[in-house]
C-alpha cells in the first residue's frame, strides 16, 4: 500500500539552505540541526494518495508502528524561523511513505511552501531509509530543491531524527498529538 506521509521529509528550500533543507553546521543548535533535511512548517498537511483500507499498522507494512505520524521540526537562521512538518505512513518497501512541508522567509521577504515526498528504501526497527525526495509543491519552484537519500532513526529522547546518508545534515523532530 502506498501511503504518502503527508507534510514532513522531503527536500529543502534552494534560497534557504543549501541541498535539501540542510543547514550549515554553525546555524542554530538549539534546533537541533547541524546540516541535513529540514522543512518548513505551520501549514495544513498536504494530502496526498493513499490506498484505501483499514488504518495502516506494523502489522500491514514494512514501517514500524514508533515512526508513524506527523513530527515538526525547525530551524532559524539569518532569515528567520524555518518550519519543518515530516509525515510517514505506512507502506512496503518502493512505496511513497515519506512526506514533508517546509515553510519559512526568503531573503527578499516573501516565503516559500514546499513539499516533498520519498520512497521507502528499507524498514527495520532501529531505521527507515529513504532515496532521494521529489518536490510536489514548489511555491516559488525556484526556492525548493529535492532532498538527498536519508536514514531515520528515534533517539532515546523519543524524537525522530533525519540525516543525509551523506552526512550533509540532520534534522530532529517532535512527535505531533
Amino acid at each position: 500500500m502506498a501511503l504518502i506521509v503527508a507534510i514532513g521529509a522531503g527536500g529543502t528550500v534552494y534560497a534557504v539552505m543549501n541541498g535539501e533543507g540542510t543547514d550549515k553546521k554553525n546555524d542554530d543548535a538549539k534546533n537541533s540541526v547541524s546540516s541535513g533535511p529540514k522543512t518548513p512548517g505551520p501549514t495544513s498537511p498536504t494530502p496526498g494518495p493513499s490506498t484505501p483500507g483499514p488504518s495502516p499498522s506494523a502489522d500491514e507494512g514494512a514501517v514500524p508502528d514508533k515512526y508513524l505520524g506527523t513530527w515538526s521540526g525547525g530551524l532559524d537562521n539569518d532569515k528567520g524561523h524555518h518550519t519543518r512538518r515530516l509525515t510517514l505512513q505506512q507502506g512496503e518497501t518502493g512505496d511513497t511513505t515519506l512526506s514533508m512541508v517546509a515553510e519559512g522567509p526568503m531573503e527578499d521577504g516573501s516565503t516559500y511552501h514546499c513539499v516533498f515526498q520519498g520512497k521507502l528504501e528499507s524498514a527495520s526497527d532501529e531505521r527507515l531509509h529513504f532515496g532521494g525526495t521529489e518536490i510536489t509543491v514548489g511555491e516559488p519552484m525556484s526556492a525548493c530543491t529535492p532532498g538527498k537519500p536519508s536514514v531515520v532513526t528515534i533517539l532515546g529522547n523519543g524524537k525522530l531524527r533525519r540525516a543525509n546518508t551523506d552526512g550533509s545534515g540532520e534534522l530532529t523532530f517532535d512527535k505531533e498529538g
